[in-house]
């Protein structure tokens, strides 16, 4: 009787194992916060690497999600993850900015006196989530001791979705800090999704190339039917910018070139091409430096 009874306490326990939605680690997704501690000691064992995703909720557009940079920055810790065999900690949406000069607010549009910071334009329906530098700063610098110091990790791969010259300072100031004196780094930090054939210049803001890598990665993020369907997309209306603009190259009408215009050119199929392209290059950067 007793034998017959663990049968079927098998047999239900089984059942009810087969039923349960598979865990995010399951299919290969090691965000550590769906992990258990065993899970994530177990990989800290391993190689001693954990990846921080970080950018901010910030306008890209009418036709894009405001959390684009960090779902892209999720987007490739999660890629990296599989590829590194590493956990990454759950995306930082955070972020900073400061003020655009006079000179780049005439090459956008503007007439060169307006305070506005980053890519909050006048004319947008609502702002983004910028913190303060010093906020910023601090943040990241905990977090990079909570896992340095509380979690007992030895590297950190910090994956920043944006691109704002004061927050890229800040990044490459704290991991030359912490690196001071070590023959091998334990930090560093690197864009998502962008080789390094397409940084050379100024990225594109929420233009075709940045649409693109959205759509192939979020496909319900996008929705360029939320703008115009026919015209030139002014600068100063819809907060895209191509990178000419950003290098103080407009157009004469300072519009969005036609190459980068979300609308003519947004293509998954080459967003997915260029991610993987990133993703090896990061991979083989993080094998030979961290």
């Amino acid at each position: 009787m007793s034998k017959s009874r663990d049968r079927t306490q098998r047999s239900q326990a089984e059942a009810e194992q087969a039923q349960r939605p598979a865990r995010p680690i399951e299919n290969g997704d090691w965000n550590m916060a769906y992990m258990f501690p065993q899970e994530v000691v177990a990989a800290r064992e391993k190689n001693g690497l954990v990846i921080v995703p970080i950018a901010p909720i910030e306008w890209h557009g009418p036709h894009m999600a405001m959390g684009t940079d960090n779902l892209l920055a999720h987007a490739m810790a999660r890629r990296l993850s599989q590829e590194l065999e590493c956990p990454y900690f759950p995306p930082l949406f955070i972020g900073t900015e400061r003020e655009r000069s006079p000179a780049l607010l005439k090459a956008i549009g503007f007439e060169g006196d307006e305070f506005i910071e980053g890519m909050d334009f006048p004319g947008n329906a609502i702002g983004s989530g910028y913190y303060r530098e010093e906020v910023f700063a601090a943040v990241v610098r905990d977090t990079l001791s909570i896992l340095f110091d509380r979690m007992g990790f030895s590297r950190v791969l910090i994956v920043n979705g944006h691109g704002a010259t004061n927050q890229s300072d800040v990044l490459t100031r704290l991991c030359t800090e912490l690196n001071a004196g070590l023959k091998k780094r334990r930090v560093m930090w690197v864009y998502p999704g962008f080789p390094k054939s397409l940084i050379a210049g100024s990225i594109a803001h929420a233009g075709a190339e940045e649409t693109s890598l959205l759509a192939a990665n979020y496909p319900e993020c996008v929705d360029v039917s939320n703008l115009p369907a026919n015209g030139k997309l002014k600068n100063v209306e819809f907060a895209i910018v191509d990178g000419e603009t950003f290098d103080g190259k407009p157009t004469r009408e300072h519009t969005v070139r036609l190459r980068q215009d979300p609308r003519k050119n947004t293509d998954p199929e080459w967003g997915k091409r260029i991610f993987a392209e990133a993703v090896r290059e990061v991979v083989q950067e993080v094998k030979a430096n961290l």
